[in-house]
């Protein structure tokens, strides 16, 4: 198997050596939703263009599709709470 920098060009910043923000990679979805997150993550096109599907990325928006569309067999689990939050 070829090494990574033989199959895959690296983004503009790594290439250039600048260090790049890791909180660019950890989007807040509301700001997706307001318009203010950056244009990267409020364009499809580069977004997607940007992002790579792997096993487990593909199997967690499966299971996400599954539980809005009411499906619940083999979706992941909900979470559990081993004791009462109120009295």
């Amino acid at each position: 198997m070829d090494p990574w920098f033989r199959v895959t060009t690296p983004r503009k910043e790594v290439r250039e050596g600048r260090s790049f923000n890791p909180d660019e990679f950890a989007i807040a979805l509301e700001q997706v939703v307001a318009g203010t997150a950056p244009e990267d993550y409020r364009d499809p096109e580069k977004f997607f263009s940007r992002t790579c599907f792997t096993r487990a990325l593909k199997e967690q928006a499966g299971m996400v599709l599954q539980r809005l569309t009411g499906k619940t067999e083999g979706a992941a689990p909900g979470p559990v709470i081993p004791f009462p939050l109120f009295e």
